[in-house]
């Protein structure tokens, strides 16, 4: 389901800042996110247990917050470069990036 609302999220926040990136709208939904539930405690994975990163992803979506997060990181296509590269991706695999 959060596919759903993070979409209509990033749609908004493209709306209200169109010179914004993908990757720029996606640091601040994921830096401004809630790290606790809204009652301040952990949030919990289906065992109803605290979760862990890998279950909560960045946590909470806190959308308002989102659309002024004050700083976002940005990534360009020749950033990612190095990054595949000690993927051992070949040059031919990487320039189907560009």
């Amino acid at each position: 389901m959060s596919c759903f609302h993070l979409n209509g999220i990033a749609a908004l926040l493209k709306n209200s800042h169109p010179d914004r990136s993908p990757a720029a709208i996606k640091s601040a939904i994921m830096t401004t996110a809630y790290e606790f539930n809204l009652q301040g405690k952990a949030i919990l994975d289906q065992r109803l247990k605290p979760a862990d990163l890998f279950a909560t992803g960045a946590g909470y979506v806190n959308h308002l917050k989102a659309n002024d997060p004050g700083l976002v990181y940005d990534i360009e296509p020749n950033d990612i470069v190095p990054y595949l590269g000690g993927l051992n991706y070949t040059d031919i695999q990487v320039e189907l990036f560009h």
